[in-house]
């Protein structure tokens, strides 16, 4: 019974050729569908979208002019200190005064106008020439504004050119509530600052150290987008801006957009 029974199954055979074969069931020709769509997307994206390719650096908000460094024509003693941090100074201005041989007294003038930055000397204290008085940022140029200066490592500021549009990063304004600072290039230095070049502008040697961690940085100037509306002056990424006017010497970190490039050249390291 049991060979009768197979050869039975075999006669039918024949007859069975033009049956349907399932290859796949229902749910998986929709998986199938779904990645091909998908795929099909990433395709389309991959082709189509553009990504910011930025640098980013620190800077600082000042005027253009930077920080300057008074210093003494005169050897004496310290006899009074007249200006104090904070104080505005006009070209001219006595800084400070210093007790010369003989009793004479010398006094030492600010050659420009500006802010004090610091004032080093006390009384008593003995001033050969040369030393800092006192160390002031400069608002007597032509175009005196608020920008930020920006130390962009020189390996990296090759294709930094004016026009690009900077969103910078303000100490004194959290970026979750206030957004970025809006601003763009203006101007590109073709050459590294030397130490002493970024220690003029910075306001010291303590400070250009924050600035120039590995190599000799090029200095790249900002301008901020004004927004008379703004309570700051200037144009935020978020709608609310900070409800105070911004200060010089207030420590930013910048990021610089190079150019867009396609996923495409991401991948391929273009």
């Amino acid at each position: 019974m049991k060979f009768r029974y197979q050869a039975l199954q075999r006669k039918r055979q024949p007859d069975e050729l033009d049956a349907a074969v399932m290859l796949a069931a229902p749910r998986g020709w929709i998986a199938v569908f779904v990645v091909l769509i998908v795929m099909a997307g990433a395709c389309v994206w991959a082709a189509l979208a553009r990504l910011d390719v930025t640098v980013d650096a620190p800077g600082v908000l000042t005027h253009p002019g930077g920080t300057s460094q008074v210093q003494s024509p005169y050897t004496g003693m310290a006899r009074e200190l007249l200006v104090r941090p904070a104080d505005l100074v006009h070209a001219g201005q006595p800084l400070a005064r210093l007790a010369g041989q003989a009793g004479t007294v010398r006094t030492i003038t600010s050659p420009f106008a500006g802010k004090v930055i610091s004032a080093t000397l006390t009384t008593g204290q003995f001033v050969p020439a040369g030393a800092t008085v006192a160390t002031i940022e400069r608002t007597d140029l032509p175009g005196d504004r608020l920008v930020a200066l920006v130390f962009v490592p020189a390996d990296r500021a090759a294709r930094l050119v004016p026009g690009r549009p900077v969103d910078l990063n303000v100490s004194t304004a959290p970026p979750a509530v206030f957004g970025m600072l809006r601003g763009k290039v203006t101007s590109v230095d073709p050459y590294p600052l030397t130490r002493e070049g970024l220690a003029a502008i910075a306001g010291g040697e303590l400070a250009a150290r924050s600035f120039q961690p590995d190599q000799a940085p090029r200095l790249v100037t900002v301008d901020l987008i004004p927004e008379p509306g703004s309570a700051s002056g200037y144009a935020w990424s978020a709608t609310k801006s900070p409800p105070i006017r911004l200060s010089s010497q207030t420590s930013v970190s910048a990021s610089i957009a190079l150019r867009t490039q396609s996923p495409f050249d991401l991948v391929l390291g273009r």
